[in-house]
């Protein structure tokens, strides 16, 4: 009963169900391809609670800062700003990615204010801050500890198969907001349709051309350029099956996402 009372759009508890796979994916692909080191502990606990705070923050926002919407803001803003302080202590380093953070943070802010944060803008900026997490969780996995690894070094230095890997990811997932507004809020839309093939068109052909390359040090396999042709054939044909009469219900389509990204990301590991 109190976990139902505190789901019903309270601030406390995501209602975007469809967000998971987003906020845990690039995360886990970075720990796995970096390896797992004791200050992931504090990186996840920092990252998901940065994820509670940010909805809570926009369920306050978008309600005009009502005082009903504070409670969860003020919770989590305070465990965000605890395990912050923590992450910083134990790995300096990892400051370096702040500043690519906070634009994207305020945007999603800005958005939430505008009553906005369903706009395909938001969801790009929202998939790329979650994309950078890759990057961030392989940085901790592989970088020393101590302030002196500040000075000298940023995220420029980040090897190039690990931004291939943030970038085909971060394509998915902006990718799977199209595909699933073709399909949804945008069925019937010539505009979004056509957007979500080219999207993912384009980026099975650049999935192609990095796999061709001969030595190439972005490690990107014809195996994921495959997953990135069965993309394309999907968000082709079941927006089109939907148009002639036979749409897909929304449960199924969001199966298919649960083994579409389990399909990129041992693609992108496969290497």
């Amino acid at each position: 009963m109190l976990l139902r009372r505190l789901s019903r759009n309270s601030g406390w508890i995501p209602q975007y169900h469809g967000a998971w796979p987003m906020i845990n994916v690039p995360p886990l692909l970075g720990i796995i391809a970096g390896g797992w080191r004791a200050i992931h502990v504090l990186l996840l606990a920092l990252w998901w609670s940065g994820y509670f705070l940010f909805y809570a923050a926009s369920v306050w926002l978008r309600s005009r800062m009502r005082p009903r919407y504070w409670p969860p803001v003020r919770a989590y803003g305070i465990a965000v700003a605890l395990l912050s302080l923590a992450t910083a202590a134990a790995a300096p380093y990892l400051l370096r990615w702040v500043p690519l953070f906070l634009p994207l943070v305020a945007a999603a802010a800005w958005a939430a204010w505008r009553r906005s944060e369903r706009s395909l803008a938001n969801g790009v900026d929202t998939v790329l801050a979650a994309s950078l997490m890759l990057p961030v969780c392989y940085d901790a996995a592989l970088t020393g500890h101590g302030w002196h690894h500040l000075a000298g070094h940023s995220w420029h230095g980040t090897a190039p198969h690990i931004w291939a890997m943030t970038a085909f990811v971060w394509a998915y997932f902006t990718g799977t907001i199209l595909y699933v507004k073709t399909n949804v809020r945008e069925r019937g839309s010539r505009r979004y349709l056509v957007a979500s093939i080219a999207w993912h068109a384009v980026w099975c052909g650049a999935a192609a051309l990095a796999a061709a390359i001969a030595n190439s040090s972005l490690h990107i396999t014809w195996w994921h350029a495959g997953v990135w042709l069965l993309l394309t054939i999907r968000a082709t044909a079941v927006p089109l099956a939907g148009l002639r009469g036979h749409p897909i219900s929304v449960k199924v389509i969001g199966l298919g996402e649960v083994l579409s990204v389990l399909l990129v990301a041992v693609s992108l590991l496969a290497s």
